[in-house]
């Protein structure tokens, strides 16, 4: 357990890194006009969780790399609390539409790339392209 926790906080410290390297680069490029980072950031986060749970459980790779990467780096990377608090911010700039557009975006992003990870991952590893051994 001890060592699961450990793999969980290093992953988690990696990808907090990530999602704030990513957002000051996003937000550099498209402005804070709109939370395009957050959205982003969970759009791709989303895909990799589909992508590399299938990718995981098919190729068999040990409990502590999924751990390691699904739960400490991805859960790091994506960001549900800022999420709910630029939701909060746009309303509360009388910006309804877009925390609407935002959280009904998110949703639908997040599902979709999620489910396009796990279709990819399917697709990749019955046509073999997928060949990495643990």
């Amino acid at each position: 357990m001890l060592k699961s926790l450990l793999y969980v906080g290093l992953g988690s410290a990696l990808g907090g890194v990530f999602r704030f390297l990513c957002y000051f680069l996003i937000t550099l490029k498209f402005g804070k006009n709109f939370p395009t980072g957050t959205f982003i950031i969970n759009g791709i986060g989303s895909f990799l969780i589909g992508f590399l749970f299938v990718f995981f459980h098919k190729r068999n790779f040990s409990a502590d790399l999924q751990i390691f990467l699904l739960t400490g780096v991805l859960g790091g990377f994506t960001t549900f609390s800022a999420f709910s608090l630029e939701t909060l911010q746009l309303i509360g700039q009388k910006e309804c539409y877009k925390a609407v557009i935002y959280v009904l975006g998110s949703v639908f992003l997040g599902v979709v790339a999620c489910f396009g990870g796990y279709l990819l991952a399917h697709w990749g590893i019955n046509n073999t392209i997928f060949t990495i051994r643990k």
